[in-house]
């Protein structure tokens, strides 16, 4: 066999250090060509005027809630007066609140399934303020009606309202500063029960142009010192 000479060896090692160099240099181009767009939609990710990224609205239908996880179904449908306020349906849309209660910044918070749409509005005056929120979601849309409790980062687009006041009701009469025993007699046996809170889980049908809808709606009444100082609706439908 015919020896190898050192200048061959040296050679090779030379052709082989540039190779090596190519390989990671392809490697590393490949990578950056997978993980630029990802990093760039990341850069770009669009988010609607008003957005807020954080989850400090407390009173919101669309946050995590193991004690709403666990109500039983009524088959049966509430009365409509008694789950809208000041004329305002949960099916109305956000254009009906403004044009009963006026032009307001809408509030956008979350992602995907998590997204919602606020528009709140607040009593006027140095009294406890008490609060109407109208919220939409790619599922729900519900209405909230409360007095009190944390404040949450966006209070401060609340649009000051004559309309809201202490003795705001739903269209049924129910309003803040009644007992738990009067809330259950509008709406009759609770979904579930605690010390503080009466859950409402109502899922019923409707026909409409010749189709069949279920609509499930949520109450969510809650009390301290056995007075209502929070009460909420929420709609939802599938065909």
């Amino acid at each position: 066999m015919k020896p190898t000479r050192l200048s061959d060896r040296s050679n090779r090692g030379h052709l082989s250090k540039p190779m090596a160099q190519n390989v990671s240099i392809s490697i590393c181009t490949l990578l950056f060509a997978l993980l630029f767009p990802l990093i760039q939609s990341e850069g770009q990710r669009y988010y609607p005027p008003g957005y807020l990224n954080d989850n400090s609205d407390w009173w919101s239908f669309t946050l995590v809630d193991s004690q709403r996880m666990h109500v039983k179904v009524q088959h049966r449908l509430p009365a409509p007066l008694d789950i809208q306020v000041l004329g305002i349906t949960l099916e109305g849309g956000r254009k009906d609140v403004i044009a009963k209660l006026g032009q307001a910044k809408v509030t956008s918070r979350g992602d995907g399934a998590e997204s919602r749409q606020q528009i709140c509005y607040v009593s006027s005056g140095s009294a406890k303020k008490v609060h109407l929120i109208y919220e939409t979601s790619e599922i729900f849309s519900s209405l909230y009606l409360f007095s009190g409790g944390p404040e949450w980062t966006g209070s401060d687009r609340c649009v000051d309202s004559d309309l809201i006041s202490g003795s705001l009701s739903t269209d049924s009469g129910i309003h803040l500063g009644q007992s738990r025993t009067e809330v259950e007699k509008m709406f009759g046996e609770p979904s579930a029960s605690y010390e503080k809170r009466t859950l409402y889980s109502f899922e019923g049908e409707r026909t409409k142009e010749g189709l069949v809808y279920t609509i499930d709606i949520s109450v969510d009444a809650r009390f301290e010192n056995s007075k209502l100082t929070y009460l909420a609706f929420s709609r939802s439908e599938v065909n």
